[in-house]
């Protein structure tokens, strides 16, 4: 079994590379479906972060893919956008 700092550090490397692929606009949603993205990478690959899977062979293997982490990144960032303000004229 893998120590734990090993597993942090994959995990720190998935998330990197997460954050690559939204900077890089490699990540879609998918209209008229919910927690459904397309991610960009070697292949097209199909997110749903409802379900936390991936159509990639790294999420087939059991791991949390960097498409599916770049998906919630941008879920999340999505989230933390202020709406604009409305003022009764």
């Amino acid at each position: 079994m893998k120590q734990l700092r090993e597993r942090v550090d994959e995990m720190l490397d998935r998330l990197e590379r997460a954050e690559a692929y939204l900077e890089a606009g490699r990540v879609h949603r998918v209209e008229g479906l919910p927690q459904t993205y397309v991610v960009e990478g070697t292949a097209l690959y199909l997110v749903n972060t409802g379900d936390g899977e991936c159509t990639c062979p790294d999420a087939e293997k059991g791991h949390a893919c960097k498409h599916l982490l770049a998906s919630i990144l941008l879920e999340r960032s999505e989230q933390k956008v202020p709406k604009p303000l409305r003022m009764a004229v």
